[in-house]
């Protein structure tokens, strides 16, 4: 047996769910990756607008860390994680229906903040619920479900943007739900 699938033989229960949970979550958010830009453009914006839309939610990851770090002292792991993915769905699909760039900007924006709400809370998990011995492989196998969704995500945004600038917001909305 490989030692990758040793180390995962080895993982608590609830660090397995979370890699999966994390393919699928970076997955989605690779699907609209390529229609970001397309769509933010389609409202008649500058260029640099553009790149707001798509700034918009690393920033606000940034800025939000430490606020999600109180979040999950004070609420515990899995409600600061269930809450963050429901906050990105629902930012992802507001952002399909956005009638405006300033709807769009706000959108993402707030998905931002629910994304380090989710971030932060499964890296508590891990760093909680595996041993030490185990914690670095733990982390990186979650790491590397992580980057097999973004990976996976632009190839299906595209196929899906043949259809609508929004439908990857869509299909993103649904892969987090």
């Amino acid at each position: 047996m490989s030692r990758t699938a040793d180390s995962w033989r080895l993982l608590p229960k609830e660090v397995q769910t979370l890699v999966i949970a994390s393919f699928f979550v970076a997955m989605g958010y690779g699907v609209i990756v390529p229609a970001i830009p397309l769509y933010a453009r389609s409202f008649g914006v500058s260029a640099a607008a553009v790149g707001w839309v798509v700034s918009a939610f690393a920033i606000m990851r940034f800025l939000s860390g430490t606020i999600s770090g109180r979040l999950v002292n004070a609420f515990g792991e899995r409600k600061v994680y269930s809450i963050g993915v429901l906050m990105v769905s629902i930012s992802a699909f507001l952002a399909a229906i956005s009638q405006n760039y300033g709807q769009l900007l706000s959108f993402r924006t707030a998905g931002g903040l629910g994304s380090s709400m989710f971030s932060v809370a499964a890296s508590s998990v891990i760093f909680k619920s595996v041993s030490s011995e185990l914690r670095a492989r733990a982390q990186s196998i979650y790491n590397g479900g992580f980057l097999l969704g973004t990976m996976s995500g632009p190839a299906l945004g595209g196929i899906l943007m043949q259809f609508s600038l929004r439908a990857p917001f869509f299909v993103y909305s649904a892969t987090l739900l």
